[in-house]
């Protein structure tokens, strides 16, 4: 058995950070550049489940002195995500019994994980999917790849990697593994074709 094992953000699922953050800005009528900057320093720990999201709401409002609900929080938070069908088709597609199985390792939050499971439930047809804030890990960490192997009871060398962040694609490589830094899909496939016939 082999395994491709996918980010989320900005390869099965689109994500606009910037048009995220200016949505915060406007419900907060905040500057989108100091909103920005504020979150940053808050989203490692929203990241690795360290704070809820009613404490980030929490703190957003004590940040910009006005009360917003998280309703009205995770509307504007969620403005960045997109589905992408193809994509998430594609790579339930590549499954093959006793052949290939895929998965997913995703830097992400509480928020952000309750919008995939109400729109992506082709998430919940592939053999693995470790999202930070619940294991407690972020990519480049080699831990989270480590915990990957782990449950997949897999070797380095039975697993491909496809991340569009440079970072995360050189540690799953520090580990072993193959790996694909993704930029679009038609080169993306051609890479994961190449790979599933070596």
């Amino acid at each position: 058995m082999r395994f491709i094992l996918f980010d989320i953000g900005n390869v099965l699922v689109r994500y606009d950070h910037q048009r995220t953050m200016a949505a915060l800005a406007d419900l907060y009528h905040a500057d989108s550049i100091q909103l920005s900057t504020f979150y940053s320093q808050i989203g490692r720990q929203f990241g690795v489940g360290e704070i809820t999201p009613t404490q980030v709401v929490d703190m957003f409002n004590s940040r910009y002195n006005v009360t917003r609900s998280l309703e009205e929080f995770t509307e504007a938070f969620c403005t960045g995500l997109m589905r992408d069908d193809a994509a998430l088709a594609y790579a339930v597609a590549l499954q093959v019994e006793d052949e290939l199985a895929v998965g997913a390792i995703s830097n992400t939050n509480a928020v952000h994980v309750a919008w995939l499971d109400d729109r992506t439930p082709e998430l919940n047809e592939f053999e693995l999917v470790i999202m930070s804030n619940e294991v407690g890990l972020r990519k480049p960490d080699p831990e989270i790849y480590e915990l990957a192997m782990e449950i997949l009871d897999a070797s380095p060398a039975q697993i491909l990697y496809v991340d569009d962040l440079a970072e995360n694609v050189e540690a799953a490589r520090q580990l072993g593994m193959s790996a694909i830094l993704h930029q679009d899909w038609a080169k993306t496939r051609a890479l994961i074709d190449a790979w599933r016939s070596s």
